[in-house]
């Protein structure tokens, strides 16, 4: 393990806090709840001249996603409850087209596509690959996960050999999923 060195002399200019939080709901689904917050350490005057104090929120964004345990979105909704601008709040219906989307390897460039430009808000919508993140966590973590049968899944269904420490050729692949190393050679 590394630790990060010693920083030099300084002083705090900007905080962007993100937070996702996963839950089981009653119905069996997961909710993932994800937050953006931009604060200052210092009062700054909006273009409006509105003046958010220190540590107040500039940018307070939420997005909650229901997802299935194949990771199917089968709900979406953004919320903003703090911006800089007024043409900042409208964005949120857009993340509805999020549902029917799987979460799966080429999500994060899909989504890139759905709400480039002006069509989204770019907090809501790097909160997405956060997200995304998080529900692999989850369901690996989940009990009732088959981990033999993600090591028999085809690339685009299974973070094996989409990091260093799922590389193919490492020990935790070799250790617990070695169908996938197999199959990451015939590639």
């Amino acid at each position: 393990m590394t630790t990060m060195p010693a920083a030099a002399g300084r002083k705090p200019l900007h905080t962007r806090s993100i937070t996702c939080d996963a839950y089981e709901r009653d119905d069996g689904l997961i909710d993932l709840e994800a937050r953006l917050q931009d604060t200052k350490p210092l009062p700054i005057t909006l273009l409006d001249q509105r003046v958010v104090g220190p540590g107040q929120p500039i940018h307070q964004m939420r997005l909650r996603l229901t997802v299935d345990r194949d990771r199917w979105i089968v709900a979406a909704g953004a919320f903003s409850e703090h911006f800089p601008y007024p043409e900042c709040e409208g964005a949120e219906a857009s993340y509805q087209r999020l549902v029917g989307l799987r979460i799966e390897p080429g999500f994060t460039r899909r989504v890139k596509q759905l709400f480039g430009g002006a069509i989204g808000c770019t907090h809501m919508s790097e909160l997405i690959p956060v997200m995304a993140t998080v529900i692999y966590q989850v369901i690996w973590g989940d009990s009732e996960f088959d981990h033999h049968e993600a090591s028999r899944a085809t690339a685009s269904s299974t973070p094996l050999g989409g990091c260093h420490g799922l590389r193919l050729d490492g020990q935790v692949v070799r250790t617990y999923f070695p169908q996938a190393r197999s199959q990451g050679s015939k590639k």
